[in-house]
């Protein structure tokens, strides 16, 4: 089947570019590194490739490269996704803001497998580049793009995506795949159909986390980057003087003796020096908005969100952590000093962020979501339990789905609506010792989108704290 024409389409693709050309844009925006497992390594600008650590900021020139054993996600502002398979390199070309508030992503696949999940509500414009040719990449859609010198193929498997070579405009929708040798871009073949692969599963589990976790904060951010590892990995609950915070579950009732350097890297990144790389999963946020206080009454360290109008999250970066209360003698660790010129800035490491991401005592440990890729090899960590029951501020309650041992889950969904408990009673109605309040409404009914839930548990990666 050939290329499908259409004058709409082409002519709302000629107002999309003119309406964010016109515009100024600034291009200091900054994106996450969600996930990182196996051998992924990545560069800024033109820096040597790295190891790659997990909470590291992306700016435009960042290159990222997986090896034949690596994962790699990169969360954007609006929590649209880039996943990349093994064997696959990206190359964030542009990532700018017009002074509208459009985001502007351009992101090179340089080789590989990589998926586009889109999950854009504005204006913002996802453009990916494979092969020589270029494709728009529409609101709500998902789909991946398998590079190779001699053929690249587009399959959409959510939404639809645009086809912007200059001499045809071609709409491939949901259940349908492009064909094209780069060296012949003009003879592409559009078909209905996908091919399923293997790497598949792993994208699907990943998309189902975000479903399911995105939205069930009863308290803090409601949009943004990272909130679904907030809803996981932790809880909200009221401090008086402080409004809400969070905290990541365990440490039985406090975490006061943690620190919030316990685990991490001080990472380089072009135009903001060294930026704090935190190895929890849930550590992007808390580190970069915000401020965490040391506060009484046996709670110890807690995350505050603070005021978020507007795009709080694309103007509100902070390379390091903000420290607005701590204990008595406390200090924090100090960002090193960015290199002179020319030379090289190397990551350092604080702790255990080498190995799997870091996970509290009794809270949760980080599921291996690769585990549900077939015929992958799991290391030794890979046996593990992947879920943890939370025993948090001593009241929580939350529900799990079943733990039997199966690679088939790997995350638990929210079950019910039957609130969380927090540490005493609600703002306003008389707290009791410890004077710390409780958010109802936590769970909702996130269900097993995305993928199969019914059974089993996952498969820790963790790795002390």
């Amino acid at each position: 089947m050939t290329g499908r024409v259409g004058f709409a389409a082409i002519t709302a693709i000629i107002l999309i570019a003119a309406s964010v050309g016109v515009q100024a844009e600034s291009h200091a925006r900054i994106v996450r590194l969600s996930y990182v497992d196996g051998q992924v390594q990545m560069a800024h600008a033109d820096q040597a490739l790295d190891r790659a650590i997990l909470n590291t900021p992306i700016v435009e020139g960042t290159r990222i490269v997986t090896k034949g054993d690596g994962l790699a996600e990169v969360e954007f502002e609006d929590q649209s996704a880039l996943r990349l398979a093994g064997d696959s390199e990206v190359k964030f070309r542009r990532l700018s803001l017009t002074d509208g508030g459009a985001k502007v992503d351009e992101i090179e696949v340089l080789r590989g497998v990589v998926f586009f999940d889109v999950r854009a509500k504005s204006e913002d414009v996802y453009h990916a580049i494979a092969g020589g040719s270029a494709f728009l990449i529409r609101r709500n859609t998902l789909a991946r793009i398998s590079a190779a010198p001699d053929q690249l193929q587009l399959a959409v498997l959510r939404g639809d995506v645009q086809l912007e070579n200059p001499a045809q405009q071609v709409s491939v929708k949901k259940n349908e795949t492009l064909t094209l040798d780069p060296s012949q871009p003009s003879g592409y073949k559009v078909r209905h159909g996908t091919e399923p692969m293997a790497i598949d599963a792993w994208n699907k589990e990943r998309d189902a986390y975000t479903n399911a976790y995105a939205s069930q904060g009863a308290a803090g951010p409601r949009s943004g980057y990272g909130i679904q590892d907030l809803n996981y990995y932790g809880d909200y609950f009221y401090a008086p003087g402080y409004g809400y915070v969070w905290q990541p579950y365990g440490f039985a009732n406090s975490m006061m003796g943690w620190s919030p350097y316990t685990n991490g890297a001080w990472a380089f990144v072009p135009g903001f020096g060294y930026s704090w790389a935190s190895a929890y999963p849930w550590g992007w946020l808390p580190y970069h908005y915000g401020s965490w206080a040391f506060i009484g009454s046996g709670v110890g360290w807690a995350w505050v969100p603070g005021s978020y109008p507007g795009q709080w999250y694309a103007t509100g970066f902070q390379a390091t952590p903000v420290i607005t209360k701590p204990p008595a003698g406390w200090q924090p660790l100090t960002a090193p000093a960015a290199p002179a010129g020319t030379a090289s800035a190397p990551t350092i490491l604080v702790g255990r962020a080498a190995g799997a991401p870091a996970y509290v005592p009794g809270g949760r440990i980080p599921p291996n979501f690769s585990s549900v890729i077939p015929g992958r090899t799991l290391g030794v960590t890979g046996t593990r339990s992947g879920l943890v029951m939370p025993n948090a501020r001593g009241e929580l309650s939350v529900n799990h789905a079943g733990q039997s041992a199966s690679a088939g889950h790997v995350f638990a969904t929210p079950q019910g609506s039957s609130g969380v408990s927090g540490f005493g009673a609600s703002p306003g109605s008389g707290a009791r010792a410890g004077g710390y309040g409780s958010i109802g409404g936590r769970g909702g009914s996130g269900g097993s989108a995305g993928g199969s839930h019914s059974s089993g548990s996952g498969h820790g990666s963790g790795s002390g704290h």
